[in-house]
């Protein structure tokens, strides 16, 4: 699966095309080669993030999906999807299905707090967007529910799709703030 998207090349105001795609293990060699380095030492709240082990973590756990944007040829953005396990918390009583976003990062390049001007933009917002088309693909109806990182609750808030801040969520270890959509429209 190859799905086409456009990004935002910063330093000359370009718009190239790029591709979201099932994670291999290039795009695994990447985190660890080319994201590990420029991550150390930045106090970001992924540092530490280890996607060999998620990518391993997500073979066991069915329902759990893997996937990359890639554009020149490197590894530009992962997301982690559960599409099975997780029900809407908005609309406890439905009990409705949503796809849970289970991790998402941008490469180190692409994030202002670490290299200002990035080189893309639109990383994060076309990950977001292909868990909403995810979530249709499988008749959830556009529902996207996650926890965010505090570094990452701006991001989150600004987004033009419709995730309703629900605040801290108790039921997590750190008391992370839950997003999560309600219906919506294709």
């Amino acid at each position: 699966m190859n799905r086409p998207i456009k990004l935002l090349r910063v330093q000359d105001s370009l718009v190239v095309d790029a591709i979201i795609t099932e994670v291999t293990e290039k795009h695994l060699a990447d985190t660890k080669t080319l994201w590990e380095p420029l991550l150390g030492g930045t106090r970001q709240e992924d540092e530490y993030w280890d996607w060999v082990a998620k990518s391993r973590g997500s073979k066991l756990l069915p329902g759990d999906e893997l996937y990359a944007i890639e554009c020149d040829g490197i590894t530009q953005g992962l997301i982690m999807l559960d599409v099975l396990k997780k029900r809407c918390q908005i609309q406890s009583q439905l009990r409705r299905r949503l796809v849970y976003i289970r991790a998402l990062a941008t490469a180190p390049w692409n994030r202002p707090a670490i290299t200002n001007p990035p080189i893309y933009k639109g990383v994060g917002g076309n990950l977001i967007d292909f868990a909403i088309s995810r979530s249709y693909e499988l008749g959830y109806q556009g529902r996207i529910g996650l926890h965010a990182l505090e570094g990452a609750l701006g991001f989150y808030r600004k987004l033009r799709v419709g995730l309703l801040d629900c605040g801290p969520d108790p039921e997590e270890p750190d008391n992370l703030v839950y997003f999560e959509t309600l219906r919506r429209e294709p």
